[in-house]
């Protein structure tokens, strides 16, 4: 019989300063790669650009001068607009309360409306920092979890859980 017992529970809302220090936190972690990418996208553009003109190819040349501009813009202002769209999202505008209840095997979310239940296997990475617990599911989405508010056990238990549980995927940050 599998153990169904809550080992964990945890009741974080989401308003504007904890999903502001996400960012603040994301963008630390993920900026070197994001630049790299960047970089590396670029270069081969304007690689692009100077080999066609090079051999007088000036149609293509201008279509990779599009493509390069559009990419850049689209790498600058593509990130405001998801940030200011979660933003003014229901989660964060509304400043939306999250329960968090882990079990064994597997952790339940859920707030007033919907439960969704997910395993560890599919958590992609987990940070800890000072203040929180950052659960990500992909590159972009993860859930915050605030270490002040567990009602059943404690970060520092949940800490050595989650590691357990996540131990090639768990880093804790300063």
């Amino acid at each position: 019989m599998i153990n169904l017992k809550i080992l964990f529970k945890n009741k974080t809302k989401y308003d504007k300063e904890i999903y502001r220090k996400f960012l603040e936190f994301h963008s630390k972690k993920y900026r070197f790669q994001s630049t790299l990418f960047n970089v590396i996208i670029i270069a081969f553009i304007l690689f692009l650009i100077v080999l066609q003109i090079a051999y007088k190819y000036y149609s293509i040349a201008t279509l990779s001068a599009i493509i390069f501009t559009g990419f850049c813009l689209y790498r600058y202002f593509h990130p405001i607009f998801v940030v200011t769209k979660e933003l003014k999202g229901e989660t964060i505008s509304q400043e939306k309360s999250f329960t968090f209840k882990f079990y064994e095997r597997y952790f339940k979310v859920s707030d007033n409306i919907n439960m969704n239940t997910v395993k560890y296997l599919n958590l992609r990475k987990i940070f800890e920092t000072q203040d929180f617990f950052y659960l990500y599911l992909d590159k972009t989405h993860a859930f915050i979890i605030n270490k002040k508010n567990f009602s059943i056990g404690t970060s520092i238990d949940f800490s050595r859980f989650i590691k357990k549980k996540c131990f090639l995927r768990f880093k804790k940050v300063k």
